[in-house]
């Protein structure tokens, strides 16, 4: 990756655009990604507010992907039998087992 201290404050802003926007495509790693790399860059007082934005609403993002598949997962892997065929319809590997 390139140097952050080289890039401009349009570039980071683009590049933190375009991350965000990936994410919104259920990429939801590139928001976390967005957050780790551009954070610190973000924090200085000389970053462009749109950069500050992009890596917020990156951070949020993922946090909120992150609460809704874990809730899905807790939901699915506890009520799975009691949906009956629709449970097992859903299920990639069915297990074997009583």
């Amino acid at each position: 990756m390139a140097k952050l201290d080289r890039m401009s404050p349009d570039e980071l802003v683009s590049i933190s655009k375009k991350m965000f926007y990936g994410g919104l495509a259920f990429l939801p790693f590139l928001w976390l990604i967005n957050f780790m790399y551009l954070f610190r860059t973000s924090r200085k007082p000389s970053a462009p507010p749109a950069l500050k934005k992009y890596v917020y609403l990156s951070m949020a993002g993922c946090v909120a992907w992150f609460i809704v598949m874990t809730t899905w997962y807790a939901v699915y892997v506890n009520k799975r039998t009691s949906w009956g065929a629709a449970g097992d319809q859903i299920t990639v590997v069915i297990p074997k087992g009583v």
